[in-house]
């Protein structure tokens, strides 16, 4: 009989542990000169990257902080933290939805930010394979109508976050984001604002990530459930994310993505056991581990930058520019998103993947999403076409 720590016995770990590697700092009296005394506005300020960021920027002395978000009762709860730890920040929260352009614009309006981070998103893989229409409306739409909202209004800096999953995307997430990222170098063409973003890895303790939900296994006596023996991520903590983007702003002139170097992607196997290891019990002892099988819109392996993207040094040590050799039509990307708004609205998801598979030529739909998008529509003709098209 397994012998298994209760929950309260089990050691507290700490993440910065399970980075396998020295942690990455920003240039802070940069940041400082770049921030200090200027209006901040973040989107999805409070999610896990969000909230992080709003912390970070709190600490640079921003003449106002814009916290905008649609989830009320996490947006106080950040309220009530900024107002205990910098009592002296002018802190705005605005409830408001990204795909509402006059939700974004009235904020950007009311308090003329001179930086918007864009960090709202759909970011959970599986479950917007299952909801395609709602990873376009908020990836792709959101980032639309916030991009426009601070070009109109000749915002100096835009920063949104992007992933490692638009990198030949197998998801509809890791899509999504990519043609996020199109959307940025249209608007890069057009209009004055510095329209800058970050690709990252997977955030250490993020909601929804994998350290959360192992800890929870650990503490329930297990099993830890992994889903596939060689699935690695790149992984960073949520202050390395935040201090990549406040250095993005920084290092950026326009137009660029910017990657961290995270070193060598974890194999999540080894994660799991190492977390068990430092929770002070042994793998396969106190608490076993289960392969479930890899989820719909996984990858084995994350990659940061595309064969035509080269990527080059920075002032910074471990953080690199992309340069692409993809040549946007702004024209093109607003026809796409016009399609894909069509599309949307006919709840037509087959159609939606078609038209992100024609933007983004490397995007793998995934079988079962696109099974249950052939089964919306009866036309075999169709069904052949996304054969031939989608392989």
């Amino acid at each position: 009989m397994r012998s298994v720590k209760p929950a309260d016995q089990i050691l507290d770990v700490a993440l910065e542990d399970l980075l396998g590697r020295r942690q990455a700092y920003l240039d802070e009296e940069l940041v400082r000169e770049r921030i200090q005394d200027k209006v901040v506005m973040v989107t999805g300020a409070a999610g896990s990257i969000g909230s992080e960021l709003c912390r970070q920027i709190a600490g640079f002395n921003p003449f106002a902080l814009v916290a905008f978000d649609q989830a009320e009762a996490l947006l106080r709860q950040l309220e009530s933290e900024l107002a205990e730890r910098f009592p002296r920040l002018v802190l705005h929260s605005e409830i408001g939805n990204i795909i509402c352009f006059d939700h974004v614009n009235r904020a950007v309006q009311q308090y003329k930010p001179t930086i918007v981070f864009h960090a709202a998103a759909s970011k959970h893989v599986p479950m917007l394979e299952q909801e395609p229409l709602t990873a376009v409306e908020n990836n792709i739409f959101g980032t639309w109508q916030v991009a426009e909202a601070a070009a109109r209004h000749g915002i100096e800096y835009f920063v949104m976050i992007s992933t490692d999953k638009a990198v030949r995307p197998v998801s509809m997430m890791g899509v999504t984001k990519r043609v996020a990222e199109l959307v940025l170098h249209a608007f890069e063409k057009e209009w004055s604002t510095k329209f800058l973003a970050v690709r990252f890895g997977n955030v250490l303790g993020s909601s929804g990530s994998v350290v959360p939900i192992f800890k929870s296994q650990i503490a329930a006596g297990g099993p830890v459930t992994v889903t596939h023996p060689e699935m690695r991520r790149y992984f960073m903590t949520a202050s390395e994310a935040g201090q990549l983007v406040l250095e993005a702003l920084v290092l950026g002139s326009g137009g660029e993505t910017f990657v961290l170097d995270m070193g060598e992607p974890v194999k999540i196997l080894d994660l799991a056991k190492q977390l068990i290891l430092l929770s002070g019990l042994q793998p396969g002892r106190d608490i076993e581990i289960e392969f479930t099988g890899v989820r719909p819109g996984e990858k084995l392996f994350e990659e940061l930058s595309l064969h035509d993207e080269q990527l080059t040094p920075t002032s910074h040590s471990r953080i690199s520019s992309l340069a692409s050799s993809e040549n946007v039509d702004t024209e093109r990307v607003a026809v796409l998103v016009k399609e894909l708004r069509e599309a949307v609205n006919a709840r037509d998801a087959l159609r939606v993947i078609l038209l992100l598979k024609d933007a983004v030529p490397d995007y793998a739909p995934g079988p079962q999403l696109l099974e249950n998008a052939i089964s919306m529509r009866s036309n075999h003709d169709i069904a052949l076409d996304v054969q031939v098209r989608c392989g």
